[in-house]
C-alpha cells in the first residue's frame, strides 16, 4: 500500500497547484483541481458542483490520483482507428491526385478530383470503401487542400474583348434580347 507522509502530500499539492495553474487544457485543468479540492478538504458533492462535472467524474479522478499520484491524472491521447490505407497506398492516391486528372487516371471525363472521385478510385484501385467525410480527412492529413478551379484566359486579344463588350451592350438594348 502506498501511504503519502505529509510532506509528500504537501509537495503534491504545491505541483498540483502549479500544474493547474500553467495548464491550458481545460480537461486536464479541472483533473488537477478536483484534487486540489479534495485535498482542501472539501466534499466531493462539492467539487462537482463547483467545477460543473459530473460527481463519478471527481471519484473517478481521486481514486486515480490516490492509485497513481499525479501522473495518472494526465490526460493519454488515444490512438483512434487504424488507417484504411496502407502508407504506399497513400503515397501512390496523392501522387495520382496531384499529378493526373480524374481522366488520365481512369475516372471517367471529369476535369477536377472530389472526395467523391477518389472515394470511387480509391474503392476501384484498392478495394477499400471510404465516406466523402473520410477521403476529406485523408486529403487534410495527406497535405492537399480544395480549391475551385478557376479560368483565365491569358492568351485573349483586350482588344477583342473590348469590342465583344461594347457589341453585346448594344444587342441587349434591341428589342429581341
Amino acid at each position: 500500500m502506498n501511504t503519502l507522509t505529509l510532506s509528500d502530500s504537501i509537495k503534491d499539492y504545491y505541483r498540483l497547484l502549479m500544474a493547474s495553474k500553467t495548464e491550458k487544457n481545460v480537461k486536464q485543468k479541472n483533473r488537477y483541481d478536483a484534487v486540489l479540492l479534495y485535498m482542501e478538504g472539501y466534499p466531493r458533492k462539492q467539487i462537482a458542483q463547483i467545477l460543473h462535472i459530473p460527481h463519478r467524474t471527481v471519484n473517478y479522478h481521486i481514486l486515480n490520483y490516490e492509485k497513481g499520484g499525479i501522473e495518472s491524472l494526465l490526460i493519454i491521447k488515444q490512438p483512434g482507428a487504424q488507417k484504411k490505407l496502407t502508407d504506399e497506398q497513400e503515397t501512390e492516391l496523392l501522387f495520382v491526385i496531384s499529378t493526373q486528372t480524374p481522366e488520365e487516371a481512369g475516372m471517367g471525363v471529369f476535369a477536377n478530383w472530389t472526395a467523391a472521385l477518389a472515394c470511387a478510385f480509391v474503392e476501384q484501385k484498392f478495394g477499400v470503401l471510404f465516406s466523402s467525410r473520410g477521403m476529406l480527412n485523408l486529403f487534410e492529413r495527406l497535405g492537399l487542400t480544395y480549391t475551385r478551379p478557376t479560368y483565365t484566359l491569358d492568351k485573349a486579344d483586350p482588344q477583342k474583348q473590348e469590342e465583344f463588350r461594347e457589341a453585346f451592350e448594344s444587342l441587349k438594348k434591341t428589342a429581341e434580347w
